[in-house]
């Protein structure tokens, strides 16, 4: 059972990594798209306008990141259930 204690754990850890970078190429992603609808907007959109804009995309991060991480919560609860890394 040790063994597969520790086999499990470093499977657990690099789906962790894996969840973590998509996590970032997440905000990246979105992260320059929103710069650059804000950058070419610039002055014709009304400043509350992109106050709003950046508080649903903030927003968006943050339901995004916690989807990732449940997902994560989720494989670590049932890892030894389902064999997941066997």
């Amino acid at each position: 059972m040790v063994e597969n204690d520790s086999r499990y754990k470093s499977g657990l850890m690099k789906d962790t990594y894996l969840i973590i970078g998509a996590i970032l190429l997440l905000i990246a992603v979105e992260g320059y798209v929103v710069y650059m609808i804000l950058y070419y907007a610039g002055s014709a959109v009304p400043s509350w306008i992109m106050i709003v804009y950046l508080v649903f995309f903030l927003l968006a991060l943050g339901i995004e990141s916690i989807g990732y991480w449940q997902v994560r919560h989720s494989i670590k609860q049932h890892m030894h259930e389902f064999r997941y890394y066997d």
